[in-house]
């Protein structure tokens, strides 16, 4: 069974993930790699190639940063309400301060520091882990939580405890299964994600590796979403659709940046909506007057800074790096936000990279 397993593979077939820890990365076959399914057509799935090493310099600034938390506004709780409101959220209304309120004081205990990371899962390992499951949960029609909260675990689970990085994809498909089960009303068989594994790891193995995750973790699954910022800020603020799925396509590429896991939740979505209606305005698809001004709380543009450099970085080189949130985002469904006239020749993204690094092309 162990010579058997090869996961992690690529559809340009240029990378694969060592089959066990003592083996290294090795070239793959020359033809496309895809799977079948009865019930479906036949969809190929595919890995990102390497993006660039961390900049370690840019880690210190969003750890020195991400502390010292948002500016709360005068008016939050009125406009919190009405937010509630056009949500749909009738039911948590009357609870919809207090949870706001803990949302924003706890935030800060679901931020990563740099170590945190096992060194043995390189920067290169993991963003072609959460480009896999970015696959699967689009393959699986899945709520937009349940990937957030499945990369939340995997993070969590590797900070407390050490993994083999044969091992890397079973823990990430496990997560998934529990973010699943938190999430969805309809939850994938385990025989169906060892399917998109490729069968590398039987249903009994997916079982196991979920029970580890559940004891090591001590059940603590929930976690403050950036999501849910997001939406509330979009809400208040009045944003055009187009511009909160640009804002969602520039949050989810953090998910493979390791840095981003350093980063409040708050300050993500209050650093990608800023930054989708920048790209949006410069592009002339957003009038100056639609611009949002902030709404709940707000941060300073330094504090913006950060997370704007990620998100610019990563959108940049999406289209190469990160294939799977740019394919994902360039469908119809999320308006073709990746591929619209807002991102194309952006020269305010290529302007975030030097606020950091201004030395740098």
């Amino acid at each position: 069974m162990d010579g058997k397993r090869e996961p992690f593979k690529t559809k340009d077939n240029n990378q694969i993930l060592c089959k066990r820890e003592d083996k290294k990365l090795c070239e793959c076959e020359t033809e496309e790699t895809g799977y079948k399914r009865e019930d479906k057509k036949k969809k190929s799935l595919f890995l990102c190639s390497k993006p660039s090493v961390t900049d370690k310099v840019v880690t210190s600034v969003i750890n020195s940063i991400s502390r010292k938390g948002p500016f709360i506004l005068e008016s939050w709780e009125e406009d919190l309400a009405q937010s509630i409101l056009e949500l749909e959220m009738h039911v948590e209304q009357e609870y919809a301060i207090d949870i706001f309120k803990c949302m924003m004081k706890n935030q800060w205990k679901y931020v990563f520091r740099v170590d945190d990371i096992p060194k043995s899962v390189t920067t290169e390992m993991r963003s072609m882990l959460v480009d896999w499951l970015v696959q699967v949960h689009e393959y699986l029609g899945l709520q937009e939580e349940t990937l957030y909260l499945a990369v939340y675990l995997m993070n969590s689970y590797m900070k407390a405890h050490s993994i083999r990085t044969y091992l890397l994809q079973l823990l990430a498909a496990s997560c998934l299964f529990i973010a699943c089960k938190m999430e969805e009303t309809l939850i994938p068989e385990p025989a169906e994600l060892c399917f998109m594994m490729e069968d590398s790891f039987s249903k009994k193995e997916l079982m196991k590796m979920e029970k580890k995750v559940l004891s090591g973790l001590r059940f603590e699954l929930q976690y403050t979403q950036p999501l849910h910022f997001l939406r509330l800020l979009s809400v208040t603020g009045k944003c055009l659709e187009k511009v909160q799925y640009l804002a969602m396509y520039f949050m989810e590429l953090t998910l493979l940046e390791a840095d981003g896991a350093m980063i409040e939740p708050a300050l993500l979505a209050a650093g990608a909506l800023t930054l989708a209606q920048k790209v949006s305005l410069e592009s002339g698809s957003l009038s100056p007057d639609q611009m949002w001004h902030g709404a709940l709380y707000t941060y300073s543009d330094t504090e913006l800074t950060s997370p704007q450099y990620l998100m610019a970085k990563a959108a940049l080189r999406a289209n190469t790096d990160s294939k799977s949130t740019w394919q994902k985002y360039s469908r119809p469904q999320q308006l073709g936000v990746s591929t619209g006239t807002a991102m194309a020749n952006s020269k305010h993204l290529a302007r975030c990279l030097g606020f950091l690094c201004p030395n740098t092309g």
